[in-house]
């Protein structure tokens, strides 16, 4: 691992300018330079402007592109407080869906101290090289410059039971960004809900650091995003605010410094956890996402087994978080990478579970052609519909158990027709007499024939 970059940018946390910094912990502390003046370039008045539309594939990339990668931001986007890690981590990234990112940056030229003094508190610690009880005090650098201006963050997270919408749903939400003439994503998400085999959802997060009042407000839908990313640059204009400070070791000064040799150890295992860390949330969030939409996948094992290995999971990350936080703290001397395996109690990580995605596209030409429900028992036929209605296959299966023995046809196979014809907007009608031992008499379509998306189906039963 390379040493702590004399120079370096992470993202704001509240700290202002000459103000000590903890390089293992990743915060501000005490203070101690003073009589610093501070000027912006005034020879260099206009803004930066960085906007990017990008389709993300991995979770270290989705961190990338809101500048929270380790390579940005090193050993603290792991532990740090922001409301932008925190936002970085709350954007459920599973490897099922596609990620669209929006990102506008304005940088102002940068805030930056200068004519720095040594306070006499800190002359007294150095003088009598007192240098653990200094960095305790002041850190190992300290806060040279603020950088204002904003920054604008939009998630769109997509997901399709066809790969290739979800794809063509990614790409639409991309062009219309970039202000393409003929493309909405809005109209190509109302063409996925007229068929089961394009069933589609999306959410879409934000962050904002710029702007008052309803400049800031929460943009709710893809029209309200694209606006916000477009007059992004004017909001940061006229309220700008600092996202960026830049951190200087004290040998710029200079002052004396712990070693870089002496820091190598514990960024090796710092790296080492935040890796471990990101590839446990995003197993988490693959198997959370299989519990809430089992009908995507093929083969699951039972939802018990998911939820205990979920569960396994979730200690694996408070635990690293926990090994990193005191690695970031120096409480664990030497610097060791995280064994789950030498905890009190010990920890396994759990054996892995597949995920595979159904084809559901391919499915639901199978599954479309109605049955011939005439002489079967009317009351479970329109008893397994409604239960479909609500529920997938699986559930309605197991929750009607004997009551579908008495039909004539096979249960999974007639579960799965009712399934992707309610999911493409198929309604029902009933007419006659559904009493117990009633039998259906007529239907509408005719077996064998291809029921249409938001059409209806039509049953008449008679004792």
């Amino acid at each position: 691992m390379p040493e702590v970059a004399q120079v370096r940018r992470l993202a704001f946390n509240d700290e202002e300018i000459g103000m000590g910094f903890n390089s293992k912990t990743g915060l501000a502390v005490g203070s101690p330079l003073k009589g610093f003046s501070w000027d912006e370039n005034s020879a260099a008045t206009g803004a930066e402007v960085v906007s990017a539309i990008s389709i993300v594939s991995t979770y270290e990339e989705l961190q990338e592109t809101l500048g929270m990668s380790f390579e940005a931001q090193g050993r603290y986007g792991i532990v740090s407080g922001s409301a932008k890690a925190a936002f970085s981590e709350k954007t459920n990234y599973n490897s099922m869906s596609t990620f669209v990112v929006a990102s506008v940056v304005v940088r102002n030229p940068l805030r930056r101290g200068k004519n720095f003094e040594v306070t006499d508190v800190a002359k007294a610690l150095l003088a009598s090289n007192n240098m653990d009880q200094f960095e305790r005090a002041f850190g190992d650098s300290f806060v040279r410059g603020l950088q204002t201006g904003g920054e604008f963050y939009a998630v769109v997270r997509i997901t399709s039971v066809s790969t290739s919408t979800q794809a063509s749903l990614a790409a639409a939400l991309q062009a219309e960004y970039n202000g393409f003439g003929g493309f909405s994503f809005q109209a190509e998400f109302e063409k996925t809900k007229k068929s089961a085999s394009t069933k589609s959802e999306f959410t879409t997060v934000m962050y904002q650091r710029a702007g008052s009042g309803l400049e800031i407000s929460p943009t709710v839908t893809i029209d309200e995003v694209i606006d916000r990313f477009k007059r992004f640059p004017e909001i940061a204009k006229s309220n700008a605010s600092a996202y960026e400070v830049e951190i200087a070791t004290y040998d710029t000064i200079p002052l004396p410094v712990p070693t870089p040799v002496e820091q190598e150890a514990f960024l090796e295992t710092l790296a080492d956890a935040r890796e471990k860390k990101l590839r446990y949330i995003q197993t988490r969030n693959d198997l959370e996402f299989a519990i809430r939409f089992p009908e995507f996948f093929e083969s699951l094992p039972p939802v018990e087994i998911l939820t205990a290995t979920t569960a396994g999971y979730t200690k694996l990350m408070n635990a690293v978080t926990q090994h990193a936080i005191k690695l970031s703290k120096g409480q664990i001397s030497p610097p060791a990478f995280f064994d789950p395996g030498l905890l009190s109690p010990p920890l396994a990580e759990p054996a892995p579970i597949p995920l595979r995605k159904k084809n559901l596209q391919g499915q639901a030409e199978l599954f479309n052609t109605m049955p011939n429900l005439v002489g079967q028992l009317a009351q479970p036929v329109v008893n397994f519909m409604a239960c479909m209605q609500l529920e997938n296959v699986d559930h309605c299966l197991n929750f009607m158990g004997s009551e579908l023995d008495a039909l004539g046809l096979d249960r999974r196979d007639l579960g799965n027709f009712f399934f992707t014809i309610f999911r493409s907007g198929v309604k029902f009608e009933t007419t006659g007499n559904f009493s117990i031992g009633s039998r259906i008499r007529s239907q509408f379509p005719a077996p064998g024939e291809t029921v249409p998306p938001l059409s209806v189906i039509r049953l008449e039963s008679m004792p």
